[in-house]
């Protein structure tokens, strides 16, 4: 009797131990920033800038106009772009231009419910923010005066200080600490494509002559021009490398087009014009198969433009 007592009184301890274990509570992972439009859905919600209407905008629903989370400033325009992680917005306020045509740029925070706006520092020429990490805000600042040329930025969500990150680059996108970077030039290539490290500060040119970059699962693909500068005769082909930059490897050597519009983990989507005709043919690289397939014009756009 007295060992089954003990037995009985050593399962009760594990039972209660495993509920203790169950119970204790979980850290939960903060939900990644990224960059806001009408089309792109943010944990619950699509939110974007309305240059006309000088507002933030904030909806649950793809359709319609939803409702005004925040408007600019008295005398301030409301700048294109936003970010967020769903509960938090930064975007970026321009007070009046200067003789020179610089301004001040208005960094501020909100939280999707509308409370707790608040500016969380000033940057000249500060365009759009781009990118968030560990308190970090990224963001395109214009050169000397509002044109083509583009900086990003970081700063300090909690003490305001700024300082250049990269150099004639904005980010494209984001995966954790490393954010894919390209020049704002317009053009469809050859580009220096970058990729910068949050945690250290550190940014590793991919390529010269890079197109298209893009991160997939624990991966970089990245299109190169070999031959060519988006001209009729530019040959590509598509590498991939870590996150960091290191152990590049080329997974599709040889692509002849203008181009290249999508890569994914198993196809390359790009298209090419018939310079008698000036009728597009579209393709679908198989990068397993090694092989292209002509594809309609409808499946290529779903499969490029989402």
């Amino acid at each position: 009797m007295k060992k089954k007592k003990t037995l009985y009184l050593g399962l009760l301890s594990l039972c209660l131990l495993a509920v203790l274990l169950f119970a204790a509570p979980v850290k939960a992972q903060a939900a990644a920033f990224r960059q806001c439009s009408r089309n792109t859905k943010v944990g619950k919600y699509y939110i974007w800038t309305d240059y006309e209407s000088n507002t933030v905008r904030i909806s649950s629903s793809k359709s319609g106009n939803g409702t005004v989370l925040v408007n600019a400033a008295p005398g301030r325009t409301l700048n294109t772009g936003c970010i967020s992680n769903g509960s938090t917005v930064y975007y970026i306020e321009s007070g009046p231009y200067n003789a020179d045509y610089s301004y001040t740029g208005y960094i501020n925070r909100v939280k999707t419910d509308g409370k707790g706006r608040v500016t969380v520092g000033t940057l000249k020429n500060a365009s759009s923010p781009t990118a968030y990490y560990k308190g970090i805000l990224y963001m395109d600042v214009y050169d000397k005066e509002p044109g083509p040329e583009l900086h990003t930025y970081r700063m300090d969500t909690k003490t305001g200080k700024s300082k250049r990150a990269i150099k004639y680059a904005c980010v494209r996108e984001q995966n954790g600490p490393y954010l894919l970077a390209q020049p704002n030039s317009g053009a469809i290539g050859p580009l220096d494509t970058y990729i910068y490290n949050c945690k250290n500060g550190k940014t590793v040119r991919l390529t010269k002559n890079g197109g298209i970059a893009v991160f997939i699962s624990k991966k970089v693909y990245y299109s190169e021009y070999t031959k060519g500068g988006g001209g009729p005769d530019s040959v590509l082909r598509v590498r991939s490398c870590s996150p960091s930059g290191k152990g590049k490897k080329t997974i599709v050597r040889a692509i002849k087009a203008e181009w290249l519009e999508r890569i994914t983990s198993r196809y390359v989507y790009y298209r090419k014009m018939n310079e008698r005709t000036s009728q597009w043919t579209y393709y679908r690289y198989d990068i397993k198969k090694k092989k292209a397939k002509k594809i309609s014009a409808d499946t290529y756009n779903k499969q490029v433009q989402g």
